[in-house]
């Protein structure tokens, strides 16, 4: 490497021809002592894993599945137990997690929507309440948190934003129906899509409309914002790209049936899945179609093997779960199946993959986590009735709720890690 020559006082221009023939010399002679430029170079540290879980899957372009070490055996560390409502909709009392929500971890705290209409804000380390919230109807969503504002969408028709201090409202806006879908906010900006066939933007700070696009149907799942660019798809089958500084359409194509999946975006393509069945590739810059696998090959047909969960892109692979209680790992370049494993009952909720380890649950209550590689099953534990929700995942605590009017908090069993194992575990039922 050839050093530029500088001036230094006192060298004149003798010394810096001087410097400047020492530096493509070895190291010996007048250079001795001299460092390279190479051997200056400071170590870059890898960045480290976010500490938080402030949204769906993170952050708005839901790619944070959680730290580990996952657990090789699971315990309930602490549980909470919220109370039941009945709705307009629904006359039967619903309580606890539903879906598609995932709760919020932010420092000490945990944000939780829960089905019997609060919002609830618990202590991370004991479960014990810090303030709750009271809406007119089920919160089933994901919480979005940045800084002191929290926002989620509730089946009352309504987006409340809260401060995280205390709870109180800060802003709500009614939209035309209920709001499953989750949140993303990013700056001063609140993202979300409602059942109204509306995609909204909000100012964060006083909820008003910064855009609102028309689409062809309503949002259940999340949506996904990466490179300036939202991604969502439909209950009427449609999958759009909108831009995200003022939501035009970009394009839009048809998936052939309705989804509820929130899409994952990794490196040029976008994924996505539909309730009949399938898992699709798209080209994200046009929404070209690169490939679709089909779930209902191995037997049964429709929303029997349909796909309400969101698809988990990691590495060359994807994980999703089906409503036929299959949980499926696909190549991500051209969806082929790596293998398959066969759980006790549906399974709605994502699938984050932590440590080389699947989390999820299913409807007959379980939690599963599983071996990411071969799908081999790790360790499994009942908690409750109709695990749909998404897991949270954070320094190898498992936070997830059931809808049977309970929320966990799941940690290693070291009772049963610290025994020799003698049997291997088998999966629930092979494939």
């Amino acid at each position: 490497m050839t050093m530029i020559p500088r001036s230094f006082p006192g060298l004149g221009l003798f010394g810096c021809v001087v410097l400047a023939s020492c530096a493509s010399l070895p190291l010996t002679g007048c250079n001795r002592g001299v460092v390279r430029e190479t051997e200056a170079e400071t170590r870059v540290e890898k960045p480290r894993p976010p500490a938080a879980v402030p949204m769906w899957l993170g952050n708005p372009a839901r790619s944070f599945f959680g730290t580990g070490p996952i657990p090789d055996s699971l315990k309930v560390i602490w549980d909470f137990k919220t109370g039941f409502v009945r709705g307009r909709l629904h006359p039967d009392p619903w309580g606890g997690s539903g879906w598609p929500g995932q709760v919020a971890v932010v420092a000490d705290r945990i944000y939780f929507q829960s089905a019997d209409s609060y919002i609830y804000c618990l202590n991370k380390n004991d479960g014990s309440v810090i303030w709750k919230f009271q809406t007119t109807d089920c919160a089933k969503s994901a919480p979005s948190v940045s800084g002191d504002r929290l926002v989620v969408g509730n089946l009352d028709h309504y987006v409340y934003c809260l401060d995280t201090k205390d709870g109180s409202l800060v802003w709500k806006y009614q939209t035309g129906f209920e709001t499953d879908s989750s949140s993303a906010i990013i700056g001063d900006r609140v993202y979300v899509g409602g059942e109204d066939h509306f995609y909204y933007c909000f100012n964060l700070a006083d909820g008003k409309i910064i855009f609102k696009t028309q689409l062809d149907g309503s949002m259940e799942g999340g949506t996904t914002i990466a490179d300036g660019r939202i991604y969502a798809d439909t209950k009427s089958g449609g999958f759009f790209c909108l831009n995200a500084n003022d939501g035009t359409i970009l394009w839009k194509t048809s998936l052939g049936h309705k989804s509820t999946s929130t899409p994952a975006v990794v490196n040029d393509l976008v994924y996505t899945a539909t309730v009949n069945g399938y898992v699709f590739c798209y080209k994200k810059e046009t929404g070209e179609l690169v490939w679709k696998f089909n779930g209902n090959a191995n037997g049964g047909g429709g929303e029997t093997n349909g796909f309400w969960a969101s698809p988990i892109v990691v590495k060359d692979r994807i994980y999703i779960g089906s409503n036929n209680g299959y949980m499926y790992c696909l190549t991500a370049d051209q969806g082929q199946l790596v293998w398959r494993h066969k759980v006790r009952a549906a399974i709605w909720g994502s699938s984050p993959v932590v440590g080389n380890r699947v989390v999820f649950g299913d409807k007959s209550g379980y939690v599963y986590i599983l071996s990411a590689d071969k799908g081999d099953l790790i360790t499994e534990l009942k908690i409750g009735d109709n695990v749909d929700a998404t897991p949270a995942v954070l320094d190898g605590k498992i936070y997830v709720g059931a809808f049977n009017g309970k929320f966990y908090c799941l940690g290693e069993d070291k009772a049963i890690s610290d025994q020799p194992s003698t049997v291997s575990q088998q999966p629930a039922s092979s494939p």
